[in-house]
């Protein structure tokens, strides 16, 4: 299926290459990809991720996807929302998410009365009740599919004791000089494993042909990346020549294709790696090992990254360099080797013996993995905390009056804040910070009450943008960006810097330099 723009339709359509097929003329795929082609005919299915939040108070047609155009009921709101990886949406992020889901619940109520039923899903939670009522308001969380009648029997899943599982092997390497010299002889030998294996099949070796190498960090990353393009290649040398796989008189032809040569390119899964070379990048982890050098990649440095979304059935070898912070962090990337039935995954941790932590996973190792899930921490999400509050709260607001407001208040702020929707939004906010943290409650309609008496001060002429800014003064700017003297010298009271995006909600730090200093 290729795409191109159809200016006729004015969207980006989906046309199959195809000409026998239905869908090689326009319109197409009935698929929509761009954010003005979705708003302007709002879906069946919407998938998205919980970084559009942000553009609710931005753009007045993002109401089409909750049944309103120019403020009336055009079609009902969602009645079904999926929320995959629950886990995720926690700390800074799952806090701000959970005051853009006072705007996103109330949008979705019926006509009737009716809340839109949530489903969300994850594999390693603790306290879901606690996090389901701070994020959705919710009282009650029903856990699905409940415990079946026997132990370790669900409705998807049943324990199979008769097939090999995940296997997890600790290693705490305290004679070695440093744990730079631990990951080169641990990963060599991993990497040496496969070929010194005989009498199997290529299919048998492909699941441990590719090493997937996870550190908790990029400066770790970094390191490991240097060891593998030098130490660790001339390290299995020294393997070959221990194996008696070197080219003595005694050895033959077989032993000689018996040596691991790292030839591929060293694959690395972070941040770092740009973001449309990442499907790329995954497809060369699908290549299969068949049995010539190179054929499959050799070694994958990932960070947690991986820890969702990557799904790749022939990965069954993981070195895990570190204890990772969290055990929901440790369950999830580990997860990523051995999914495939019938070739079990071999999970290998080098723990660090200068680390504590490490030392006492390494003591408490069987233990720990016996009971893994207990282990799992609870989330924390405060969506009215006064951080939150300050970032975020005024956008709740300013969503809510262009959706629901008037022709004139959508589209100009400066028209007059009606007292009855002003009564109606507080009444919002009231209920859903008493279900969610009363003790916030009045310190927070306190703030609610100082956003209107400050819009209603200086009465913008404008909402904002992410265009070239211009002298008249905004009611909101972008994070991130720099407002412009010149509004705060005509109003006195700067606009609202207001989030455009979910991928930076830490407090930021600004540096400058200075020129001179006293002692």
């Amino acid at each position: 299926v290729g795409y191109r723009t159809l200016p006729s339709l004015g969207r980006v359509a989906h046309i199959c290459d195809d000409p026998d097929c239905e869908f090689h003329d326009p319109p197409g795929l009935p698929v929509f990809v761009t954010d003005e082609a979705i708003y302007k005919t709002p879906p069946s299915l919407l998938i998205a991720t919980v970084d559009k939040f942000t553009l609710l108070p931005w753009f007045t047609d993002a109401s089409a996807l909750f049944g309103l155009r120019d403020g009336q009921r055009e079609n009902p709101p969602p009645e079904l929302i999926v929320q995959d990886e629950l886990h995720l949406i926690s700390g800074p992020l799952g806090s701000m998410v959970g005051l853009y889901e006072t705007v996103i619940n109330e949008l979705c109520v019926s006509e009737a009365g009716h809340q839109p039923k949530i489903i969300a899903s994850t594999a390693t939670i603790a306290r879901a009740a606690e996090q389901v009522r701070s994020l959705y308001a919710r009282k009650h969380a029903f856990l699905f599919p409940p415990q079946g009648l026997k132990w370790g029997n669900s409705f998807f899943a049943e324990e199979r004791r008769d097939l090999p599982g995940r296997r997890y092997l600790g290693i705490l390497a305290t004679g070695l000089p440093s744990q730079q010299t631990a990951t080169v002889r641990v990963m060599s030998s991993l990497l040496q494993s496969p070929c010194s294996v005989e009498g199997v099949d290529h299919s048998d070796v492909d699941p441990y042909w590719t090493l997937v190498a996870y550190f908790n960090s990029i400066r770790e990353l970094g390191s490991a990346a240097t060891l593998v393009s030098a130490d660790i290649k001339e390290y299995m040398q020294v393997l070959h020549r221990r194996l008696g796989l070197t080219k003595q008189w005694w050895a033959t032809e077989e032993d000689h294709d018996r040596r691991r040569w790292i030839r591929s390119q060293t694959l690395e899964l972070t941040s770092r790696v740009n973001s449309r070379a990442i499907s790329s990048t995954l497809q060369k982890l699908f290549a299969h090992y068949s049995g010539s050098a190179g054929s499959a990649l050799d070694v994958c440095l990932a960070t947690n990254m991986i820890q969702v979304g990557l799904d790749v059935g022939r990965l069954g070898l993981m070195m895990v360099a570190g204890q990772p912070k969290t055990t929901a962090e440790y369950i999830q990337a580990t997860s990523r080797v051995g999914r495939r039935r019938g070739h079990p995954g071999l999970v290998v941790v080098l723990l660090n013996p200068s680390k504590p932590r490490d030392r006492s996973h390494y003591e408490h190792f069987r233990a720990y993995h016996e009971r893994i899930d207990g282990a799992v921490e609870p989330t924390s999400v405060t969506p009215f905390a006064v951080p939150v509050r300050d970032r975020a709260l005024h956008a709740l607001v300013v969503t809510l009056v262009r959706f629901w407001g008037d022709t004139n208040i959508r589209s100009f702020p400066d028209e007059g804040l009606p007292d009855d929707l002003v009564e109606r939004i507080r009444a919002i906010v009231r209920k859903r910070i008493t279900a969610v943290d009363q003790e916030e409650l009045n310190a927070a309609l306190r703030d609610f009450d100082h956003i209107i008496e400050r819009w209603r001060a200086t009465e913008p002429g404008r909402y904002g943008g992410f265009g070239r800014p211009d002298d008249e003064t905004p009611l909101m700017y972008p994070y991130g960006s720099e407002p412009l003297p010149a509004w705060e010298a005509a109003t006195r009271v700067p606009p609202w810097p207001t989030a455009s995006s979910m991928r930076s909600v830490d407090a930021n730090c600004d540096l400058g330099v200075i020129s001179s200093y006293h002692h």
